[in-house]
């Protein structure tokens, strides 16, 4: 019987590439593992074998990390800072919004919006509050000292041997007498005096305000004195807004801070535009809008808050 041919087992070229794949990323290989493995590279087969390996390890690693661009850096940068300047922008918005009312919140007298309120002192004076109007305090010393922050105060003072001074920001009122009223409005401030007298000292200006008398104020100047409309500048204290030949604006301006709302005039000249008559503060909306009629005007909220009239 003769004897069986011997089979030859043909390598496979996919196997051995594994093999040699796995033994060239180990740490102990050496130079003399590399040169027969480019031995077994000579073998077209192996060669091919070896190289679609490599190919398919290259598609399943992830792609190298790039170097980020400068560019976006540069955008994510301005964005942040134009971020950041409309959040001050926002705050500012709200700062100037609420800040009358954390004026009055901030004080030790204070009215809100709409409501009228009379204070007796611990020197018997008496203090008739006007809507969103504040008030500061102090009759500790020989100078008793008053400070109208906000709104409009009506004065009817105790003389207890002491002198009395109204403060409105740099302005200095010395009371000699027993009954006024100091008010603060969106482009002047304003003494009426009622019974005595009453000195008005701003820097180097002073202007003496008799009984029945009026003056008109700001950080710039003090006005000539005038007589007054005793009646029409009282009024408020009985609910009532007596405009004689008063400014459009400033009487839009009253009605509306009485609603807790500020006012945008956007015409100067229907601003300055001068009415008169009686207006109800205690129904300001209505009274508003009865006004815009009968001066043909539109009136725009916005949020509660602001009245544009265009």
């Amino acid at each position: 019987m003769s004897p069986m041919p011997v089979t030859q087992i043909q390598a496979d070229p996919q196997q051995e590439a594994l093999e040699w794949f796995s033994r060239l990323r180990q740490p102990g290989c050496d130079e003399r593992e590399r040169q027969a493995f480019g031995r077994w590279c000579q073998d077209p087969r192996n060669a091919h074998a070896y190289a679609e390996l490599e190919a398919c390890w290259q598609q399943l690693q992830p792609s190298p990390a790039r170097p980020r661009p400068q560019q976006p850096n540069i955008k994510r940068s301005r964005r942040g800072l134009g971020l950041a300047l409309l959040f001050l922008l926002l705050l500012g918005a709200l700062a100037y919004l609420y800040w009358p009312l954390m004026q009055r919140l901030g004080s030790e007298l204070y009215t809100d919006a709409g409501e009228r309120r009379s204070v007796r002192l611990a020197d018997g004076s008496t203090l008739h509050l006007d809507s969103a109007s504040a008030m500061n305090v102090d009759l500790r010393a020989r100078t008793r000292v008053l400070q109208l922050v906000q709104g409009q105060v009506y004065l009817e003072v105790k003389l207890d041997g002491r002198a009395l001074e109204v403060q409105v920001d740099d302005a200095r009122i010395q009371v000699f007498g027993t009954r006024l009223m100091v008010a603060r409005h969106a482009g002047h401030d304003e003494l009426v005096v009622f019974n005595g007298k009453a000195m008005i000292v701003q820097g180097a200006d002073q202007r003496l305000v008799a009984a029945g008398e009026r003056v008109t104020f700001n950080e710039a100047r003090i006005e000539p004195v005038h007589k007054a409309d005793v009646k029409a500048a009282d009024a408020w204290r009985m609910g009532q807004l007596r405009a004689r030949d008063m400014p459009l604006g400033e009487v839009i301006e009253r009605l509306a801070s009485y609603q807790g709302r500020r006012v945008w005039m956007m015409d100067e000249q229907t601003a300055y535009r001068r009415v008169s008559g009686d207006f109800n503060l205690d129904r300001p909306g209505e009274t508003l809008q009865a006004l815009a009629a009968g001066q043909q005007l539109q009136l725009y909220d916005v949020l509660g808050q602001w009245l544009i009239v265009p």
